[in-house]
């Protein structure tokens, strides 16, 4: 099956919906990509995010995808790619790169072809090194990282309290 990551448009509302209430289902307020908003607004969010109007104070650019299969009927997960990094960024969990596996479709390969991917983009956009954060507990996520090419450089405690930890990408 072939993927590749998307821009959101109109065609994925129905797909995005389904997505939507997995991620609410299991709470995960990282994926968080709809917000109780209605799709023509997320839509609008993601394009001035990535133009870098109408930012929320402490936001940089974004560009979201999402990682789509071959027929494009179904997301498979979402991935925002942060264009620079801000100090809240560089210091906290956030990085460069956030993304999410949709819950049915994890443990696939899905998440480490996403943030291959997501790369890609990186690369093109002058975007290196890449840093991409995740909590130490999440093993899952730690494993597509080094798989892609990242480099612990340390462990930091979050603001709520929690430990994760900060992988560098040299493209």
């Amino acid at each position: 099956m072939a993927l590749y990551l998307a821009v959101p448009a109109r065609r994925h509302r129905r797909a995005w919906n389904v997505l939507n209430r997995a991620f609410r289902q299991e709470e995960n307020r990282i994926a968080s990509i709809g917000n109780n908003e209605s799709y023509r607004r997320y839509l609008r969010k993601c394009r001035n995010y990535a133009a870098g109007r109408r930012l929320p104070k402490g936001y940089v650019p974004a560009s979201t995808f999402f990682l789509v299969e071959e027929s494009g009927s179904e997301l498979l997960g979402v991935i925002n790619i942060r264009h620079r990094l801000n100090d809240h960024l560089l210091n906290n969990p956030g990085g460069h790169i956030g993304y999410a596996v949709a819950p049915g479709e994890r443990r696939k390969g899905y998440g480490a072809e996403q943030l291959r991917l997501a790369l890609e983009i990186c690369r093109d956009k002058g975007i290196n090194p890449v840093l991409v954060t995740c909590n130490k507990d999440n093993i899952a996520s730690a494993r597509v990282i080094r798989k892609n090419g990242g480099v612990l450089e340390d462990e930091r405690l979050s603001e709520e309290g929690r430990v994760f930890q900060r992988y560098w990408i040299t493209l």
